[in-house]
């Protein structure tokens, strides 16, 4: 369906809500076609592509908010009127949609006709034999993803975006039981342009096997402790995130409310949103409003928050949207979310802070870290893989281990971050961070 047609339907939705008494109108439309070349347990498991569509309308009549969903695309007259009635009920409007115009240039990376299938699965058969070569009972699951999105934003404000992009996601996981030793390992990565190399992911994997095949024990006490970008993201970019949303601040339950301009962390780190890079590229949010690059901590001090615009309506002091509000699905109201991220990369190279660690222990996965007490900063996870450094070479991999801390301390003596940032997820941009003097608990 041509941009064209579906941006008329929009208006009819907005005319007929209008016509029934709305002094308001959005309305959203997102599809997104998947097309999976997936593997598990070291066989081919699926080829079939998934599509799926949907439009949804939020209108405010009457100071109240309406809002009401449908996957066909022809019940344009009954979408408007369903939020109508919703709006009878609906929650108090305190803010008015989007009125400043964007920028419709959108770029558009669309995919290539004709997926190459057969060279796909043969690109995926090659990585589980090369990985098998390990050992005969290795079991390899993942493979490739591309998958197309659009999105488009129209309001009774004349405000119209477009945004349609393309994600190629390049995954793959080991497993292996020995005895009693279970051994996962994950790697992959996301793209706007491309699959990321299969053969680099893989041989990633087959180092951290090599590397796994030496138990080390390890006794309950201090170490250095090396972070990889992965457990960054897991625990420290997560915490970072909950503290730092709009919703938590409006809630008043995020402990940094009342900080901005505090130095609360290590001078070295700055947590950044960067909307124009990464797989979570995105010229405007689900509210149409632009997203703009924010500096969200500075060399330590905290800087500000994100919001959508409800809120940035009912946090005081009242805030405009930062063009953070986007719907985990299309049924759900906007919240804050972010988009691309990155913490500012330091002087040291990795293999300088392995070098020069005399006894410590690098962790690359972790388990847990959604379960902590994220509010309070508190993190407890068990360190799903993790390895052993000890007189500045890494001698094994460790089991059954833990750490825990708060990042008001931990984040506030940052020893070193590394010069290397790496992209986890495609999505956020993390270098290695060193800490000393972190209890790790063995077993």
């Amino acid at each position: 369906m041509q941009t064209e047609t579906k941006i008329s339907k929009l208006e009819k939705i907005i005319d007929t809500a209008r016509k029934n008494g709305a002094n308001s109108v959005e309305v959203i439309q997102k599809s997104k076609t998947e097309n999976p070349v997936s593997f598990e347990n070291n066989k081919l498991k699926s080829l079939e592509s998934n599509q799926s569509s949907g439009i949804a309308v939020r209108l405010i009549k009457n100071k109240k908010i309406g809002m009401s969903t449908s996957t066909d695309p022809e019940a344009l007259e009954s979408i408007a009127t369903s939020a109508i009635e919703a709006s009878e009920f609906g929650p108090d409007a305190t803010f008015e949609f989007a009125k400043e115009k964007l920028d419709c240039r959108d770029a558009v990376n669309q995919v290539s006709k004709g997926l190459p299938l057969e060279e796909l699965v043969d690109r995926g058969t090659k990585v589980i034999d090369h990985l098998k070569s390990f050992h005969k009972d290795l079991l390899v699951s993942g493979g490739f993803d591309v998958s197309l999105g659009e999105t488009i934003y129209l309001n009774s404000n004349g405000v119209y975006g477009k945004r349609t992009k393309s994600i190629y996601t390049t995954s793959f996981s080991i497993f292996l039981v020995q005895d009693e030793d279970f051994l996962g390992i994950y790697e992959g990565n996301r793209d706007l342009k491309t699959f990321p190399d299969e053969k680099e992911i893989a041989d990633k994997i087959f180092k951290k096997l090599e590397l796994s095949k030496n138990l080390v024990p390890v006794e309950t006490k201090k170490y250095t402790v090396i972070f990889t970008p992965a457990a960054v993201a897991s625990i420290f970019g997560e915490i970072l995130g909950v503290m730092l949303n709009g919703k938590v601040v409006q809630q008043k339950i995020s402990p940094l409310t009342d900080k901005v301009g505090k130095e609360l962390f290590d001078r070295k780190l700055s947590f950044i949103e960067n909307p124009s890079f990464g797989v979570k590229a995105s010229p405007f949010d689900d509210e149409g409003i632009k997203t703009t690059q924010k500096t969200l901590i500075k060399t330590g001090i905290i800087n500000g928050f994100y919001f959508d615009l409800s809120c940035g309506s009912r946090v005081m002091p009242r805030h405009d949207s930062t063009g953070n509000g986007f719907k985990g699905s299309l049924a759900q109201t906007p919240s804050p979310g972010l988009t691309s991220l990155l913490i500012e990369n330091g002087k040291t190279n990795y293999n300088d802070l392995i070098k020069n660690t005399k006894e410590g222990i690098l962790i690359d996965q972790v388990l847990g870290a959604g379960q902590s007490n994220m509010l309070a900063g508190e993190f407890s996870v068990g360190i799903d893989l993790g390895f052993k450094i000890k007189d500045g070479k890494i001698k094994g991999r460790i089991k059954n281990c833990m750490i825990s801390g708060n990042i008001f301390d931990v984040l506030k003596n940052i020893t070193e971050i590394s010069k290397e940032q790496e992209w986890v997820y495609g999505s956020m941009y993390f270098p290695y961070f060193l800490i000393d003097g972190m209890t790790v608990a063995g077993k």
